[in-house]
């Protein structure tokens, strides 16, 4: 703990962590005037998707709180905020003749919270809920009445336990991410005045509802902390069930709120440094190097590395390629691979864009869901729009292996329009079927679906039945929860079963028929969360 406060106090000797009693209200009363002008930037790091290029590029601390104080009796004299350029010119005011002025900048966005009122309060905080402040250097005995121009002052990075960071990164990330929101291009209106964000974090980088943490060595990782934002974005302005737990990249078997809420949290990163004109990538370097080091990385436009086992609904990397290519500007695109923006260029849904179009769905109907997960989002859309640009939808979620759509074998939902298993197909797998059921909308949210299946059977012949993953696949790229249930020629339950399978799949072994007749058999599923997905079903005769 000794070492912990010490490095604290080394990080504080390069940022001014303001108390509470230092931000008391100036007072009023006439004075003289005049202005203090001045412009801060940080020391950022440059990044690619091989982790830090060396560069040490120096960004303006846009939009963040400007304070003017009277150094020497400690008294707040003028306040403003620096404009996009880092700049800033504040109004002062003081009875007295001469004054010791101290100028700081903090992570926080209170004034232009003022000025704005859909923009919210954003602090960059530490451990202890202290705003991070830095200082201009001081001017003493400055004569009342004139102008001053301080200079520029630059926030370099801090180091603690040997890892790199600033905080004013972090907020300049915030910053950028809800200047995004609160666009005419999204146009969302403000939903919680503050929004509180911690760094460092010595218990990694995590959300709970509108605050976030930035583990200690993330302090530059631009993608990790905008997927924190990300998850804050969710909570307030969405919804987001995510159950939280471990997970990690190649998983395609994960609770489908988990992959959701993790997706959304990865594509909206992406979005927000698209729009920076930054690589639209998820990239996780060490903060202890200065070249490389990158741990992982993620193309948003590609799914590269991952891009072959990363499908289904149950994989978060699907699932933020998926949303990603749903808001994705192609003009403002700067990724290092290939661009599939289908959704994007000259569309018009309904008179949106699609960028409007998807955050009315995310604010509206989605918001208002349960068990919320990818399948929202489809049923969401359809639901929404008289003009879906269907084909574009389906092409993008076809492209991570997630089939929202009926199957060749539909009308199949009664037992009076069950599939006829012949002969020639008993002991084969069938070709993938989907459950998803659309009714006889053509454009619709879809519902659970109920797949029927008939076979002929002699008395004392028996029969099993068994699910599997498409193409027998080990890794569930499907978020299907197949159950089974079997009936005789009389319509009475023989046998049902749920997950007697590999993994979510079902399995009905050797049930004996006790009559000769059409035996029938429905495949569903009984979960609220994984009601659709694709499978495949093998029927097995044995005696007669």
């Amino acid at each position: 703990m000794r070492g912990l406060l010490c490095q604290l106090i080394a990080m504080a000797a390069v940022l001014y962590v303001a108390s509470p009693s230092a931000l008391a209200a100036s007072g009023k009363g006439g004075g003289t005037t005049f202005l203090v002008s001045g412009q801060f930037e940080y020391e950022d790091k440059a990044w690619d998707f091989e982790g830090w290029t060396g560069e040490d590029p120096r960004l303006p601390i846009r939009f963040a709180d400007v304070i003017v104080r009277d150094e020497a009796r400690g008294k707040v004299i003028g306040r403003g905020m620096t404009d996009n350029f880092g700049e800033f010119s504040v109004e002062c005011s003081t009875k007295l003749q001469f004054v010791d002025l101290l100028v700081s900048v903090s992570a926080e966005s209170r004034t232009r919270s003022k000025i704005d009122k859909t923009f919210p309060r954003l602090r960059v905080e530490t451990p202890l809920r202290t705003v991070y402040s830095a200082f201009a250097p001081s001017v003493p005995g400055h004569p009342v009445g004139q102008d001053v121009d301080v200079g520029a002052t630059t926030v370099l990075k801090s180091v603690l336990y040997g890892k790199e960071g600033n905080p004013f990164n972090v907020f300049d990330l915030a910053v950028n991410a809800f200047e995004y929101v609160t666009s005419p291009e999204v146009g969302l209106s403000r939903r919680s005045r503050s929004m509180r964000i911690t760094w460092p974090s010595f218990m990694g980088s995590f959300s709970i509802g509108r605050r976030a943490w930035v583990a200690t060595g993330d302090g530059y990782d631009d993608s990790v902390i905008l997927h924190e934002i990300g998850h804050m974005v969710h909570n307030v302005y969405s919804d987001s069930d995510n159950p939280g737990g471990p997970h990690f990249f190649g998983d395609s078997d994960q609770d489908l709120r988990l992959s959701f809420g993790e997706g959304w949290a990865t594509a909206f990163a992406g979005i927000v440094l698209d729009r920076m004109n930054m690589p639209a990538m998820y990239v996780d370097s060490k903060g202890s190097v200065q070249m490389g080091g990158a741990q992982l990385y993620l193309d948003l436009e590609s799914a590269a590395p991952f891009d072959e086992e990363s499908i289904g609904a149950g994989d978060e990397i699907a699932v933020a390629c998926v949303l990603y290519d749903l808001l994705d500007h192609d003009d403002l695109s700067a990724d290092s691979f290939t661009d599939d923006d289908t959704m994007v260029g000259n569309v018009s849904v309904d008179g949106r864009s699609p960028t409007q179009a998807w955050w009315e769905v995310f604010t509206g109907p989605m918001r208002r869901a349960r068990h919320v997960n990818v399948n929202h989002a489809w049923d969401a859309w359809l639901q929404e729009y008289e003009q879906p640009e269907y084909s574009r939808l389906v092409d993008v979620f076809e492209d991570r292996d997630m089939e929202f759509w009926k199957d060749a074998w539909e009308p199949d939902d009664t037992p009076a329009e069950a599939v006829s298993i012949g002969p020639a197909e008993l002991g084969d797998w069938s070709p993938d079927h989907t459950l998803y059921s659309q009714g006889e909308a053509q454009f619709g949210p879809g519902t659970g679906d109920r797949d029927w299946y008939a076979v002929e059977l002699q008395v004392g012949q028996s029969i099993q039945i068994e699910t599997r993953y498409p193409a027998g696949t080990s890794d569930a790229g499907t978020q299907a929860d197949p159950f089974l249930a079997l009936y005789d020629p009389n319509g009475r339950l023989v046998a049902k079963d749920d997950d007697s399978g590999y993994r979510r799949n079902a399995l009905l072994p050797e049930v004996i028929a006790g009559e000769s007749g059409t035996w029938r058999f429905v495949v569903k599923s009984k979960n609220k969360r994984n009601r659709y997905g694709r499978y495949n079903v093998r029927v097995s005769v044995q005696g007669g």
